[in-house]
């Protein structure tokens, strides 16, 4: 994990995005979008006596897209600031506010966007072809003739024997066409765990590893596949993605131990979305998650926001006074 070299002009112009964010209206469309929230077993939020979260304070980051992701030609128009604005919007309505002092910082906040890459099903396509062309291949060159088995008193009479060309023809072709199935096997059997190994990793990373183990029991046997069968195919699709991890601050970058306080994956299937319009949506329906533990993989259509990441521009950093002016007062 890397951290930010310098986090207080960070914190700063975080306290400017806030005053950047624009107002949204709900639309009638929506998308379908996945939340997975899960906190440390000693990460315990508390409520002042107006019931509103206790502040916490932030310094935020980019990770960027997470191992083995990528940001597509979409995202790659989104700056960061962009995005880190409804963030920002968002995580001070759960009682979350960009630090503007360095030692009052209680988390890392580290961003990781991107898009996830599954294997397509053009190889599986290919891989499955490839197989049932090699089993109609043999199959079409018939069964194999036994040999003639001549007994020893027998030898002596039989006449000469005569080479069978085309018999040693045929069974040449059917040892090639053996040996493609079990090629066309073998390969189909490789991309199958690369697959599987590829399924594994995007489904941790987007929270979708403790549903899918529930819905893999007996029900899919007698009829009940359904939800798993949904669930795989989410994690099959391209999915444009946003991870929020906090990080304990003082831990992580004081001490350099890095202490995870909670977490929280978003994402939605990347065909027919775009990421600029539909991202804020994404996040304002994930973000009453921030800090918070789901009950499982929770995935609704959520109304879409009339706002587009593209559209977002900075006006500059805004001074440390003028910063703190434009947030929520301090409690006192």
């Amino acid at each position: 994990m890397r951290t930010p070299a310098c986090w207080k002009p960070l914190t700063l112009l975080l306290a400017s995005w806030l005053v950047l964010a624009p107002a949204h209206a709900a639309d009638e469309s929506g998308v379908l979008t996945s939340v997975y929230g899960k906190t440390d077993s000693g990460y315990k939020r508390k409520k002042g006596p107006d019931g509103k979260w206790v502040r916490e304070y932030y310094a935020l980051t980019n990770g960027g897209p997470a191992e083995g992701t990528i940001q597509d030609n979409a995202q790659e128009k989104v700056r960061f600031v962009a995005l880190a604005t409804v963030l920002a919007e968002h995580l001070a309505r759960q009682g979350y506010f960009p630090a503007t002092d360095k030692d009052k910082v209680d988390l890392l906040v580290v961003v990781n966007w991107g898009r996830t890459t599954p294997l397509t099903d053009g190889a599986a396509r290919s891989g499955t072809d490839n197989v049932l062309a090699a089993m109609n291949n043999l199959s079409n060159l018939g069964p194999a003739v036994p040999p003639t088995i001549v007994s020893p008193t027998d030898a002596a009479s039989a006449p000469e024997a005569e080479v069978n060309l085309t018999g040693s023809a045929e069974d040449m072709q059917r040892q090639a066409a053996q040996s493609q199935l079990e090629s066309a096997l073998m390969t189909q059997g490789m991309f199958n765990r690369s697959r599987d190994q590829a399924n594994d990793k995007n489904a941790f990373l987007l929270g979708y590893a403790g549903d899918l183990n529930k819905t893999d029991g007996i029900q899919r046997m007698i009829g009940g596949g359904g939800k798993f069968d949904e669930l795989m195919a989410d994690i099959e699709e391209p999915r444009y993605y946003v991870i929020l991890t906090a990080y304990d601050f003082k831990r992580t970058v004081r001490e350099k131990k890095p202490k995870v306080q909670w977490v929280t994956r978003m994402s939605m299937r990347a065909p027919g979305n775009s990421f600029a319009e539909q991202a804020a949506a994404m996040v304002a329906y994930a973000s009453s998650r921030f800090g918070q533990n789901t009950d499982g993989l929770d995935r609704r259509v959520t109304p879409e926001y009339k706002v587009n990441l593209e559209d977002i521009r900075f006006l500059g950093v805004a001074d440390p006074a003028a910063a703190k002016s434009a947030g929520p007062a301090e409690k006192k």
